[in-house]
């Protein structure tokens, strides 16, 4: 299931606003390609993106896609090196792949958010990066909590099983005391929650990096780690909305 130079691109529909995964980017050597996959067919409301509108094609570019050229920080900016460092990235790792992956893809004028999903290597094994979400709704005491935080920290992952808005969510936990510090993003918190229900001790939760100077959704960055086995692997693999239509 390795597809590490790859991307996911995710959409919230304006109207339920519930996210389905819409397409995949991925790099090759003579440049890239984009595939719709079958999330994009969840919705009436979704509209294909500029330049490939036929979700039935596959489309393929020697440069990077305007759709994803357009969510990558110029290294000229100057601010660029920090916004590197709040990634978790070497300047040496900031390649477009990464940087789309880790930082979101995010601007405040559409609905898409990007993505890597987790992937594992041919024993199982894996480590995922990725930002705590809902940290803007936190308590003052949480957010104090958050900044106390120490790199290489356990946290602990909770099935959030009522939850009225995503029945997969897992939240996350600090201990001694207990505090909710956030969320797992939604697009593999239905992987985690597998994981979870099948051997909770398989995986392990870590403070990756704390930047108190960046933007709030930034700011608290965890890996996770452990090994998936082989009936995560076929689920993860069967999800429809991460196929390729074309």
């Amino acid at each position: 299931m390795l597809m590490l130079n790859s991307v996911y691109v995710a959409w919230q529909s304006p109207d339920t606003r519930d996210w389905h995964v819409v397409g995949n980017l991925q790099e090759r050597e003579s440049g890239y390609v984009f595939n719709y996959t079958k999330g994009a067919l969840s919705s009436d409301k979704f509209t294909p993106f500029s330049g490939m509108s036929n979700v039935h094609e596959a489309y393929v570019s020697e440069e990077l896609f305007p759709l994803f050229k357009n969510r990558l920080l110029s290294p000229r900016r100057p601010e660029y090196p920090h916004f590197i460092k709040w990634l978790g990235l070497k300047s040496n790792e900031a390649n477009p792949i990464e940087v789309l992956g880790r930082s979101g893809g995010l601007r405040s004028t559409d609905q898409l958010q990007v993505f890597k999903r987790m992937e594992a290597d041919s024993d199982g094994d894996f480590e995922h990066y990725f930002f705590v979400h809902g940290l803007n709704y936190l308590s003052e005491v949480a957010n104090k909590r958050v900044s106390s935080l120490r790199v290489g920290d356990s946290l602990n992952l909770c099935i959030d099983c009522q939850n009225p808005y995503d029945e997969c969510a897992v939240l996350i936990r600090a201990d001694k005391p207990a505090e909710i510090l956030g969320y797992c993003p939604r697009y593999f918190a239905k992987d985690i929650k597998a994981m979870l229900f099948e051997n909770p001790k398989s995986i392990r939760l870590t403070v990756e990096q704390i930047s108190d100077d960046a933007p709030i959704n930034y700011r608290l960055l965890c890996k996770l780690a452990g090994t998936m086995s082989e009936s995560v692997i076929k689920q993860m693999s069967q999800q429809a909305e991460f196929q390729h239509i074309s």
